[in-house]
This record gives C-alpha cells, sequence and structure tokens, in this order.
C-alpha cells in the first residue's frame, strides 16, 4: 500500500466509527419472496484476493455504504463472518487491473452487519453507476451481484433495468457524503 493511499485512508477511520455508532436509521431495502438478493454478472473485471479494508477508494465523491448479510430462508437471521469482495471503477471510469485500487474485502460481524467507506463510482460507456459484490459465507452458495443508484439516468439503458428494487438504493448526503444502506439476503 502505497503512503499517500494509506494516509487518506487514515482520514475516513474515524469518520467509520462516527457514523457507525451515530447512525441509527432503520437499515430496509425493498424486498423480494423470497428474500434472495438476484444474482448479476460478475463482469471481466473481478480479481481475487483483494486486500480485507473498510476504506476502499477515496479518490472521488465520498460514498458510505451500511447494510447486513442476512439468511434468505427467513429473511432475518444474521449471516456472521461472511466475506464480501467489492469492486468498481475509479472516478475516471478504469478498472485496476494491475493493483487493488477501488477493491477491497469486508468481514460481517455476529450481527451481520458491515459497512465500508469509498467513492460514488461514475457511469462508463452506457452503463449506470454499479458497485459488484461477491460474497461468500458458511453454508451457503457464493453470491455475486450488483448494487446500483436511484435517479442514474443510465439505468433504463443497462441491463441494471431488470434488476429487483433491492439492489436499486437511494442515497441521502450528509456533511458531503453520500450514505446509502445494502441488505443482502442469502
Amino acid at each position: 500500500m502505497d503512503r499517500k493511499y494509506f494516509l487518506k485512508a487514515m482520514v475516513l477511520v474515524p469518520f467509520l466509527n462516527v457514523v457507525a455508532k451515530n447512525d441509527q436509521e432503520e437499515l430496509t431495502n425493498a424486498t423480494i419472496e423470497p428474500c434472495k438478493t438476484g444474482r448479476d454478472a460478475e463482469g471481466p473485471f473481478y480479481k481475487p484476493d483483494a486486500p480485507l479494508r473498510n476504506v476502499i477508494e477515496t479518490e472521488g465523491d465520498p460514498l458510505y455504504i451500511k447494510g447486513k448479510v442476512l439468511k434468505g430462508d427467513d429473511c432475518k437471521t444474521p449471516v456472521s463472518k461472511a466475506i464480501i469482495d467489492i469492486w468498481h471503477c475509479n472516478k475516471h471510469g478504469e478498472y485496476d487491473m494491475k493493483g487493488f485500487n477501488s477493491r477491497g474485502q469486508i468481514k460481517t460481524d455476529a450481527s451481520g452487519n458491515y459497512n465500508f467507506a469509498t467513492i460514488l463510482p461514475p457511469p462508463y460507456g452506457s452503463r449506470t453507476r454499479h458497485i459488484h459484490f461477491k460474497i461468500r459465507a458458511a453454508g451457503f452458495k457464493e453470491l455475486t451481484t450488483q448494487l446500483y443508484f436511484e435517479g442514474d439516468p443510465n439505468i433504463n439503458n443497462d441491463f441494471a433495468r431488470n434488476a429487483e428494487v433491492n439492489r436499486v438504493i437511494s442515497l441521502n448526503k450528509k456533511n458531503g457524503i453520500n450514505n446509502g444502506a445494502f441488505i443482502i439476503y442469502l
């Protein structure tokens, strides 16, 4: 990890703690019956072995995502120790295939909670803004999915138009940071 990236990431660590402790908003997004998050294309840019970190990217429009991973069978049992791979393009619409910029892994806690800070990825080509997720947990089939953002003008021109509503989230901006919630059902 280079020094510049490390220093930027360290600036966000206190923010993550404050938001996680003070943000008591209910985590909700529409669900489908039964509660299962839809599968989506992995795309050509997945790269295994991303580092474990809660700050994924710092160069761009700040974004904070919090959520839960829950069992789809009952829609409420938390999935602890799930590993979530996260990857998206940088602020220029490019994927880093040489290193791990705009990539990371996070792990859910005992209550299935997760959170991370990154940037709101820009649209590129005809693709809408999106973040890729790959979730692995003991006893569950691996899930690859994508998260999309409400109000993106490209969403109707993208294969995201077929995404169920629980994968298209709204964002609210607080103190210059876009905030959103994404519940994942396995």
